[in-house]
Order: C-alpha cells, then sequence, then structure tokens
C-alpha cells in the first residue's frame, strides 16, 4: 500500500511539473511586459540558497529529471523565460515556482525572500534540502496557493498555524519530513480553514483533494466530522501519530480512492464507505 500511495505521490508530482512546463513555455511566447523587480527578487532568492546534489540515489531510483535549475536564472534576462517559473499571463506576477530537484540547500528563513511573492498558486519544493526550515509563519502570506509541495525537503519544527490560512490550498504533501510537528491545535486549524468549519461542527471539503502527511512520526490530531460537501481524493497518514475515533462521517468521503492508516494510534473499526462506480478505495489500518 505504502508503494501504491507514494507512486501516487510521484505521478502527482510529474503531472504539475510537466503542466508547469507547458504553460511557462506559452507564456515565453506572449508579447506582455513583466515586472522587472521580480526577476531581482528571484535573484536575490537564487542567491540565498546554495548547490549541493544531495539527492542523486533518488533522482536515479525515480528516474526524476535533476540539475540546478537556478544556474540558469541570469541577470538582464526576464524570469518568464526561467527554468521553473511560471508568471500570470494578464498581471505578469510569478504564480508558480518549481525548485523540485534543483540540488538546492540552506535553510529557508522566516525573512526569506520566497515570501515576496504573495500571488503564487504553486510552490514546489520537493527533493531539496533546506534542513533547519520550518513551515513558518511566511508561508500564511501565500492567499492563493492552491499546491504547496515540500515532500522530503528536510523540514523541522513546527508547522505554524498560519499555513491554515491557505483556504484556496488543493494539495499539501508534507511527506518525509521527519521532524515537523503541528503545534497545539495547528491540525485542527488547518482541517477548519481549508474545509471551512460551519457552526453545525460538519467539516466541508470543497477544494481540499490530496493530503500527504505519511511518515511524519511528530505529527499528530484527530479527525471531526465530515460532511457530504467534499472532494478529497487521497489522504496518506502512514506512520503518523494521529489517534482517536475515526468517524463514521468518514463514509461521506464519496471521492476518496486512496486512504493510508497504516501505523497510526487510531481506535475502533474502519468507518463504512459509500462506493460509487469506477471508484477504487484502498484501506489500510
Amino acid at each position: 500500500m505504502m508503494s501504491k500511495l507514494l507512486l501516487i505521490c510521484f505521478l502527482f508530482f510529474l503531472s504539475c511539473s510537466h503542466l508547469l512546463l507547458s504553460s511557462s513555455f506559452s507564456f515565453y511566447n506572449s508579447t506582455k511586459i513583466y515586472p522587472h523587480g521580480q526577476s531581482l527578487t528571484l535573484l536575490q532568492l537564487k542567491k540565498s540558497f546554495s548547490i549541493k546534489n544531495s539527492y542523486s540515489d533518488y533522482f536515479e531510483l525515480f528516474q526524476l529529471p535533476s540539475y540546478p535549475k537556478t544556474n540558469y536564472w541570469k541577470e538582464g534576462s526576464d524570469c518568464y523565460s526561467w527554468d521553473g517559473v511560471n508568471c500570470d499571463l494578464v498581471t505578469g506576477h510569478v504564480i508558480e515556482l518549481d525548485l523540485s530537484c534543483n540540488w538546492l540547500s540552506r535553510t529557508i528563513h522566516s525573512n526569506s525572500t520566497l515570501f515576496l511573492f504573495p500571488h503564487l498558486q504553486s510552490l514546489n519544493l520537493a527533493f531539496t534540502n533546506f534542513s533547519g526550515s520550518s513551515v513558518s509563519a511566511g508561508f500564511g502570506r501565500f492567499s492563493s496557493l492552491m499546491h504547496l509541495n515540500p515532500f522530503d525537503s528536510g523540514f523541522s519544527g513546527l508547522i505554524l498555524p498560519e499555513i491554515s490560512h491557505l483556504s484556496n490550498l488543493v494539495s499539501l504533501d508534507l511527506c518525509w519530513n521527519y521532524r515537523a510537528e503541528f503545534a497545539p491545535h495547528g491540525f485542527d486549524s488547518l482541517v477548519q480553514n481549508l474545509t471551512k468549519l460551519f457552526p453545525d461542527n460538519d467539516i466541508h471539503l470543497p477544494k481540499l483533494e490530496h493530503l500527504y502527511l505519511l511518515d511524519n512520526s511528530n505529527l499528530n490530531g484527530n479527525f471531526p466530522q465530515f460532511s457530504e460537501n467534499n472532494s478529497l481524493i487521497d489522504l496518506g497518514l502512514l506512520s503518523t501519530n494521529f489517534s482517536g475515533e475515526l468517524p463514521a462521517s468518514m463514509g461521506n468521503l464519496k471521492s476518496l480512492q486512496t486512504l493510508d492508516l497504516l501505523n497510526c494510534q487510531f481506535l475502533g473499526s474502519i468507518p463504512a464507505f459509500s462506493r460509487e462506480p469506477h471508484t477504487n478505495h484502498f484501506l489500510e489500518y
């Protein structure tokens, strides 16, 4: 089951990268003028990192393309043509950054220039070495963010409640950040804000589709009630410390295709799921 869910994670990661490249190509062929200041800010971000290939075995195992993309970010050129950067067709704002498999290392501090791109919709930090970094308050500034992927990027410490401000988030992948943990009530705040907790205390999931928290033993929390209004497709909690009773309302997750609860601390049995045609549920508990 773990291999199935990891495969889903990687396929999702690769599909996002493909979309980024194709949209960047379309952008490059347009004739619009883009804010020059963004190129300067990206160059400052580049200088804050160091280059070290720490994941060569992973890259080879999963046949992922890896190279220092930021080496090709050059002063005197516009950022819309840079690898890993995608800009909005109308405003020219940077809306996607793909820094994955980029040989990047060094700590991302709360005052990093990374947080000077408030219009970001997608941020991919997978397979980087940001040891000593945390999911700090700065991530809460990305109010338009839909996809956040720091898969195996060396994050540690508290995941601050500001991440719960990301109400537009569709996918969140925090897998393999072994020393990261939610601040007190942080997971509850995340779920409530992402899913818009209503006065009836039911949980509604109008946007969130993919949530991966695998192999993070410091992560803990429990589930509230789930309403029928949700879009959750994949939920991976393997080898985390989430606990408590699984609510019967989990059966309302009609779009759910993968659910991995192996090696968690839940009590009781897995609730009955409402199965729809052509929908597969892979359950481990």
